[in-house]
């Protein structure tokens, strides 16, 4: 506990009077001193009576780098009281996270923006508590913290780069298509290589061909690795190429230095959790179908009998649009050109 810049203006008045009570009576002293000494007396109670509350943080959505969202907390005490609030933020999170407001009464919000992929804790919150009139304060430290994630930045790629990496997956199917069975309807996760055009033109649904013992495609190998210094590297490839494959109904693997993930057709939180986290080191599997190597020089990637830098495959747009500001589009059939 100690007092305010406004308490210490208090207690110089309180010496003044008392000197010039002085030399001009007591009346100074009953007239300053002593409602003065009251005020100090009442803020110095009502400061140390001041409870420690409960805070519930609420946390903006995990999702990519330059998103911005409001946190907010909300806090439970028995008694009420003005106070500045401080909440612990992180390197790789910016906001202004200090503020007044009064405990048990009102919430306290502010606005942080994601900066940095990886995983980060939010609080403890540091609540300096002061009396009505601001002339004693207390420091109060209130457990419990929150994290969020940063993804990795998820970048659109080339048409050409699409279609090079679809590929990888067609070769390993078509050696397991059987005889044609039947058409039915289309549900997620089906291939639309298997799209039948002239029966979806009739109708407002899309219609797939079904075949006899056509097994379940075997999901497309993903390794990643990358110098200690270069994992944001590593991971901003390894989200694109994922993304590029599971949002399209192929189903992925992905091996890192931090382990292994297996993600279906449309599911793609695991794999961006994945690489939130992700550290850098050596390729965990070379044999991969999609190798990729990640250097401060820059980010290889090899596919087939193709090598080639991350950048080369990345269209000129650069950025994807849609889930968590960087999905990709759909799988275009074959045949279709797009641009």
């Amino acid at each position: 506990m100690r007092l305010t810049r406004r308490g210490y203006a208090v207690c110089g008045v309180v010496a003044t009077a008392i000197a010039l009570s002085i030399g001009f009576g007591p009346r100074s002293l009953n007239a300053i001193v002593i409602p003065a000494v009251v005020a100090l007396a009442a803020a110095i109670l009502q400061v140390r009576r001041a409870p420690v509350p409960a805070v519930e943080r609420t946390v903006p959505n995990d999702d990519v780098p330059d998103t911005t969202g409001t946190v907010t907390l909300s806090f439970d005490t028995e008694r009420s009281y003005p106070a500045t609030v401080l909440d612990a933020l992180p390197l790789g999170l910016d906001g202004d996270a200090e503020g007044e407001t009064l405990v048990g009464d009102d919430p306290f919000a502010y606005e942080v923006t994601y900066r940095k992929r990886g995983e980060y804790e939010l609080g403890p919150a540091t609540i300096v508590a002061t009396d009505v009139l601001g002339l004693v304060e207390r420091e109060l430290l209130a457990p419990g913290t929150d994290s969020v994630l940063v993804f990795p930045r998820v970048r659109r790629l080339s048409t050409a780069a699409r279609h090079d990496l679809w590929s990888l997956y067609d070769a390993q199917i078509s050696p397991r298509r059987e005889e044609f069975d039947g058409l039915r309807e289309y549900v997620r996760g089906d291939s639309l290589r298997d799209v039948h055009w002239k029966s979806t033109a009739k109708r407002d649904d899309l219609i797939v061909k079904e075949f006899v013992a056509e097994t379940d495609a075997s999901s497309v190998h993903i390794a990643a690795g990358a110098a200690r210094t270069a994992s944001d590297r590593m991971a901003e490839a390894a989200a694109t190429i994922c993304l590029t494959f599971v949002t399209s109904g192929i189903p992925v693997t992905l091996s890192t230095p931090s382990g292994v993930v297996e993600a279906t057709a449309g599911d793609d939180r695991q794999l961006l959790e994945h690489l939130a986290r992700a550290d850098g080191g050596a390729v965990p599997d070379d044999a991969a179908d999609v190798v990729i190597t990640a250097s401060e020089a820059a980010t290889r990637v090899r596919y087939g009998d193709s090598e080639t830098t991350f950048e080369m495959l990345v269209a000129e747009t650069g950025r994807a649009n849609g889930h968590f500001a960087g999905g990709q589009t759909g799988r275009e059939p074959t045949g279709v050109t797009t641009s």
